[in-house]
């Protein structure tokens, strides 16, 4: 039985999908979670704190720091802690969990922050940003290679875009499994992907490229495991102005023949005005997308470049 379904899987703390599950028994009505994502994902929410038995409403926890040692406990009753507690279930809960494409995670929660969880030092009692959820931190443990994210860092809209760019990439990657030619899904795959490479990590790149060259029926698991790592890695950076413009230079390329000397200098303006951050890339992507449509070329047709998930997903420019 295929564990695919026809559009992406998500992992969702619940307070931000409109459940009463906070420790006062209120939730957190997220628009990104409730409208594009609810839209475009199939949503599974989890909160690790009501599921492992704490209540609601309940008493405040938190991670602190005794000598070293990171631990969750109860704020008003510190030598109190339910470190193990959390651990344990955790385990149990993500065994449990569908395969996902991604995991979006209530900020500076002990439970499932991902980023800068406040962390109380027990002597001192000041606090430093350092910390992470331990169902977070259990959950990342388990699966590296699926992206995740703390609510809050989804408003800027470079870490939005890189965080839908890899949802994507991990949910067409899990379809290779129900391809009839796995090998041949694996090279369009690369092939696919190949622009969006070039602009986030050049070396990673052409090692990807050299993996996929010596790949074939016999190495196949071991060299796709290999490559998905490297790939998940190079898709987590997010590519300078300057790397983008390298690489609409080289649609460029593909264009030469076909336009006049007037819509090539238009072309190169608008690459520079982008560079400049005078404008999103959306128009130079625009206005190159338009002269493919008129000059049809099939690899750059394939391209997740020009569209890596659907628009709607993204911040307004």
């Amino acid at each position: 039985m295929s564990d695919l379904t026809d559009r992406p899987q998500i992992g969702v703390s619940a307070c931000l999908a409109r459940q009463p599950v906070r420790f006062d028994g209120c939730f957190i009505s997220n628009p990104f979670v409730n409208n594009e994502c609810s839209t475009f994902f199939d949503i599974h929410t989890v909160c690790p704190e009501v599921e492992m038995g704490l209540g609601i409403p309940r008493q405040v926890i938190q991670l602190r720091d005794f000598d070293g040692e990171i631990r969750l406990v109860y704020s008003k009753d510190p030598e109190k802690q339910i470190t193990h507690e959390m651990r344990e279930y955790s385990e149990r809960r993500i065994n449990c969990l569908p395969p996902l494409d991604g995991y979006i995670f209530k900020k500076d929660s002990p439970s499932c922050g991902t980023h800068k969880v406040p962390v109380k030092n027990n002597k001192t009692g000041m606090r430093n940003r350092n910390g992470i959820g331990i169902f977070a931190q259990a959950f990342k443990d388990r699966y590296p290679q699926v992206p995740t994210e703390d609510e809050g860092r989804l408003n800027d809209k470079g870490i939005r875009e890189n965080f839908l760019e890899r949802v994507y990439a991990h949910y067409r990657w899990r379809q290779m499994a129900e391809a009839e030619n796995p090998l041949k899904s694996f090279r369009d795959f690369h092939r696919n992907y190949k622009l969006i490479l070039m602009a986030k990590d050049n070396s990673a790149y052409r090692q990807l490229g050299r993996m996929v060259a010596s790949v074939n029926n016999k190495n196949f698991t071991g060299i796709s495991e290999q490559y998905f790592r490297l790939f998940m890695q190079a898709m987590s950076k997010i590519p300078s102005h300057g790397h983008h413009v390298n690489v609409m230079m080289h649609l460029l390329g593909y264009l030469k023949d076909k336009l006049d000397k007037k819509d090539k200098a238009e072309l190169l303006d608008w690459f520079e005005i982008y560079r400049e951050d005078r404008v999103s890339r959306v128009t130079p992507l625009m206005l190159l997308q338009h002269h493919f449509n008129r000059h049809q070329n099939d690899y750059i047709a394939d391209q997740y470049y020009f569209s890596p998930f659907p628009s709607k997903l993204m911040l307004p420019v």
